[in-house]
């Protein structure tokens, strides 16, 4: 029994447990994003890795979980040992082993504090928020599973701006099908109801692998066969049932849909067409959808970025995806914990070409809005509130933070 299992396990046909039973910190060289989404959350309480990227997705995906997140902490495996107690500052990016009581009282000291301020600013959440002079921007979700719709909605999200549906494909052992999407999705959309929704087309094949499709040794597999190019190639079974499962949520939500790794008005026109035609396919089969959602572009690429008219007459709408757009402009792949700290320094460049594209598009109305992780960051908040872009998207957690310094802002 114990060999079947082990051969199983090694063939990919079952995956190994990840369930953890106890308030647990993982401490390892590196961990994947796969690994990380199939944890349980409830008792993962920190994540420390000698390895990794500040915007790499499992940083993303720990941010969503609310699980504190140290990178790159050198020879963590080696320093830490099995049933040592830990203590994770996110803030000072450093981790107390086995500390004295009176560091563990400051700390229990800090938390308590830090509720207190999380529960005030939480008051004020549900509603829009407002500067004093009275200008405001939609504060939106960026959700990738059940759990984050729900704390979309706890934390008082205008939408959802970003929904991952990778976790989709990245979760399953076999290729989703179109009810697998449809419900998946319904589910989560379900957690906010009554508010505007926007999914994006698959976008995986970096680091965020899947188990169903043959092994691909690209070099530089960021700027490869990746997100749309990788649906493309596997149509059928990919793309076409997302696209479909899309369309028929797109009858009891308001949604839309935006399209990752975009580089040329071709590649938006060719996705374009695919919805038509699965449009038509359904309609066929008697599902009557009148109308198509909106289709958007996610601005990562920088070809994109310093060309928004060759794109403006196509787009419904764009949202710049800023963790892509920072390792293209700076040649630092976002997985790679080597050239990493380029991309803390892309921020002004990123925001430039935001403030260029924006202006360019003002005289055509077309809403802009950020889903990466420059939009959480308040040094810009101001400026992004004036440029009068729609939208920020975060995670669930920052948004009470972000909706109280809005209130604070002239």
């Amino acid at each position: 029994m114990i060999s079947k299992l082990v051969i199983e396990i090694l063939e990919d046909k079952k995956k190994s447990s990840s369930k953890i039973n106890i308030p647990s910190i993982i401490v390892a060289e590196k961990i994947n994003p796969n690994t990380l989404a199939e944890l349980e959350s409830k008792n993962l309480i920190g994540l420390i890795t000698s390895k990794g990227g500040l915007t790499d997705h499992t940083s993303i995906i720990a941010k969503a979980m609310g699980v504190p997140y140290l990178i790159n902490v050198e020879n963590a495996s080696e320093k830490i040992k099995n049933g040592d107690f830990l203590i994770i500052d996110s803030n000072e990016k450093s981790v107390k082993i086995n500390p004295e009581k009176e560091t563990i009282l400051k700390y229990k000291k800090i938390i308590s504090d830090q509720e207190i301020k999380n529960r005030k600013q939480l008051l004020n959440s549900k509603d829009k928020a407002f500067t004093k002079s009275g200008k405001t921007i939609n504060i939106m979700a960026n959700v990738g599973s059940l759990e984050d719709g729900k704390k979309a909605f706890e934390y008082g999200a205008d939408g959802i701006g970003l929904l991952r549906t990778e976790l989709c494909f990245i979760n399953s052992s076999v290729v989703p099908e179109e009810e697998t999407h449809y419900k998946t999705y319904k589910k989560i959309l379900e957690t906010i109801p009554e508010k505007k929704c926007t999914l994006r087309l698959l976008d995986f094949g970096t680091d965020k692998k899947v188990s169903y499709l043959p092994v691909s040794n690209e070099q530089n597999p960021a700027i490869g066969n990746r997100a749309l190019r990788l649906g493309f190639m596997y149509y059928e079974s990919l793309l076409k049932p997302q696209i479909r499962s899309f369309l028929r949520l797109s009858k009891i939500f308001e949604i839309k849909i935006l399209c990752p790794m975009i580089t040329t008005p071709n590649d938006l026109i060719q996705v374009i067409d695919a919805i038509k035609q699965e449009q038509e396919e359904l309609n066929l089969l008697g599902e009557e959808i009148n109308e198509i959602p909106e289709i958007g572009i996610m601005v990562e690429v920088p070809n994109v970025a310093m060309n928004p008219l060759d794109f403006v007459s196509t787009a419904d709408f764009f949202s710049f995806g800023t963790n892509d757009l920072a390792q293209f402009l700076m040649a630092a792949d976002r997985t790679n914990e080597m050239v990493s700290h380029y991309l803390e320094q892309a921020n002004q460049t990123v925001v430039k070409l935001i403030k260029d594209f924006a202006k360019a598009l003002k005289p055509y109305k077309k809403e802009i809005s950020i889903c990466g992780e420059l939009a959480s960051n308040q040094s810009y908040l101001k400026e992004f509130i004036d440029l009068g872009l729609s939208s920020l998207s975060v995670t669930p957690s920052q948004i009470p933070k972000i909706k109280t310094k809005i209130l604070s802002l002239i």
